[in-house]
């Protein structure tokens, strides 16, 4: 019996249909809505500009946003490709007109170390359609598919800048597609490293998606470093990894660049317009929460986050900040990074905001959410969504967190904090800690006791009646006498020596068990994993 036809369920081809049949129309990109009334409404009741300067943030969020790129700094032609750009193309450029008008030139950002990254005005979609700047855009597309310049929005090169990178740190990278960042970090374990030389350091580069992961691969081997790892994993439950020694190994630096509503993308994904809404971030914050804990988890203490969405909400920003920083009491504080990229213009992080409901009305306290407004699973974590008290909003200093706002400096919209690890969390990690304090201060008091008792040897010794050596300052005048003085002078340098040899000994000792004890609090972590998709309470101090 042959196959019959199949049957048709719905409309065929591209691009799907209306209910009644009609075919959606495909809406050009300058026909594309940009503006959200529940948008407007939910930002100008947070009041995360002032009154006046709001319109201006709303039309800069509507424009297009301008082409930024980044030379890699870590190789050495960096300079020569700067170089390059400055006395060739920037001159150029300069003389070009577009249907009559000048246009503005590449220009460094004022703010990028070293010169190293550009901004220029024209959008890439311009760019690449301009017969004007088809040398620059040729220019543009060869650097960058060989490695030598990375096609990036600018305020996304500001997390790796905080995280403080050097040659010998082990970082993680906890959702690294599509690879910008991650390619930042590498760059910075080569920078102080000779081009013959390989850095010690080691960058874990990891995302959720595997397809993403994929094109991560592809985007690290353009850099041809030895030192970078593509893992594909949950970041929230991302495991411990483990030495030959079986022992947990934990990193100095993790960059948290989460999963996020992006609604500070407009200038580039505009159909965020259309989409947004405040549930989002409501579904999302539980998952960003669980990344940062076990980030906390996998860091060294001494060692340093950096918390970072392209989303302007406090939801996902503030509300994840305050609420990991709380729950591990005092383990961890935000950094003051204000002295930090000093032409960056920033605005302090928020500390009261109020949640939105489905209904339109805001709140303050959960017990104000009516049902009905709220979905089950948003109720559950209505707390989470909201500040703190504001006395521990100011202990925890959130002003200490940065918002990048788009009218500022002509960019997209972000949030930073950048967080250290102060104390040891997991239960491997206090216990190791505990035993290593206790081991120094047995050691310590085992040498405070043998020096007591040779000091009493050296007071009974000296007290008993008998020859005593000679003074240094005494005066020798016999020839016999002499003799005997130097010899008793030889002997008091001798023992001073001793004494001096036995103190050096000491505080050796001493520094060599804090140096252990340092190493071991580095080298434990663990964090018992929540499962992907449920909301766990906060994760436990692991075993």
């Amino acid at each position: 019996m042959g196959r019959g036809k199949k049957k048709s369920f719905g409309s065929k081809g591209r691009g799907g249909s209306h209910i009644n049949g009609e075919r959606k129309r495909y809406k050009k990109f300058e026909e594309l809505a940009r503006d959200n009334k529940s948008f407007r409404k939910y930002y100008t009741t947070q009041q995360i500009v002032s009154e006046d300067e709001f319109p201006e943030l709303m039309e800069t969020m509507r424009t297009v946003l301008p082409t930024n790129f980044r030379i890699t700094g870590s190789r050495q032609q960096a300079t020569d490709i700067r170089e390059q750009i400055m006395t060739e193309f920037v001159p150029y450029i300069r003389k070009v007109r577009i249907d009559g008008a000048e246009i503005e030139a590449p220009h460094p950002l004022p703010w990028y170390p070293n010169e190293f990254g550009w901004q220029f005005s024209i959008p890439r979609i311009a760019l690449k359609k301009s017969t004007e700047l088809a040398n620059f855009h040729s220019f543009l597309v060869t650097e960058t598919e060989i490695g030598n310049i990375s096609r990036q929005e600018a305020v996304s090169m500001v997390p790796p800048l905080l995280l403080d990178v050097r040659s010998d740190h082990i970082v993680l990278d906890m959702c690294a597609a599509p690879g910008s960042k991650t390619a930042q970090l590498v760059e910075a374990l080569h920078v102080d490293v000779a081009a013959d030389q390989t850095p010690s350091g080691l960058v874990v580069a990891n995302d959720a998606d595997y397809k993403r992961a994929c094109m991560l691969v592809h985007q690290i081997n353009r850099l041809g470093s030895p030192n970078v790892v593509v893992t594909n994993h949950s970041g929230e439950r991302f495991p411990t990894i483990r030495n030959d020694a079986h022992e947990a190994v934990q990193f100095d630096r993790i960059l948290c660049d989460v999963p996020c509503s992006g609604d500070g993308t407009t200038r580039k994904n505009v159909r965020v317009w259309e989409k947004w809404s405040a549930d989002d971030a409501h579904a999302l914050n539980p998952l960003q929460i669980k990344i940062l804990q076990r980030a906390a988890y996998l860091l060294k203490t001494g060692g340093r986050i950096v918390y970072s969405t392209c989303s302007l909400n406090p939801v996902e920003n503030e509300a994840v900040v305050a609420h990991v920083l709380n729950h591990f009491e005092g383990a961890l504080r935000l950094v003051d990074v204000s002295g930090e990229l000093p032409a960056l213009k920033r605005r302090p992080g928020m500390k009261t905001w109020k949640f939105m409901a489905r209904d339109g009305s805001f709140h303050d306290s959960p017990e104000t959410v009516e049902a009905g407004t709220a979905t089950r699973g948003t109720r559950r974590h209505l707390e989470e969504f909201l500040p703190l008290s504001p006395e521990r909003m100011d202990e925890l200093h959130m002003e200490r967190c940065m918002r990048i706002y788009p009218h500022l400096q002509n960019t997209g919209g972000f949030f930073v904090a950048v967080i250290e690890k102060v104390a040891p969390i997991s239960v491997d990690e206090k216990k190791k800690a505990a035993e290593a304090a206790e081991r120094i201060s047995k050691r310590i008091d085992a040498r405070a006791a043998a020096r007591s008792e040779n000091d009493k040897i050296a007071e009974d010794v000296q007290s008993v009646e008998g020859d005593q050596p000679v003074c240094k300052r005494q005066k020798v005048e016999s020839g016999g006498d002499e003799e005997m003085a130097v010899e008793d002078i030889a002997d008091e340098n001798s023992a001073d020596k001793d004494i001096a040899d036995d103190d050096s000994a000491d505080k050796d000792i001493a520094d060599d068990d804090i140096a252990d004890d340092d190493s071991a609090d580095e080298d434990t972590a663990d964090g018992t994993p929540n499962v992907h998709g449920k909301r766990a309470p906060y994760l436990p101090d692991n075993p």
